[in-house]
């Protein structure tokens, strides 16, 4: 099940979205292009971008990737 709420980003403070897959969530800010990918359960990153700070973690930079390959990284 996908739950979306807007909330204020963290980097900016404009609205931002999350989105929620079962442990997996995903932040995204269309104002800064912060990017957030993490795992919920375990508080591991999986994805991480702001303009200032680019983080690429052991599984790469791109993890435009189903849901499920996700989850399984958590």
């Amino acid at each position: 099940m996908v739950t979306m709420q807007t909330i204020h980003c963290p980097h900016c403070g404009k609205l931002a979205l999350r989105q929620r897959y079962g442990s997996v969530s995903h932040t995204q800010c269309p104002h800064c292009d912060y990017v957030l990918t993490m795992c919920d359960r375990t508080g591991r990153v999986l994805e991480a971008y702001t303009p200032e700070i680019t983080h690429v973690g052991q599984y790469g930079a791109n993890l435009t990737c189903t849901i499920e390959w996700t989850k399984a990284l958590c």
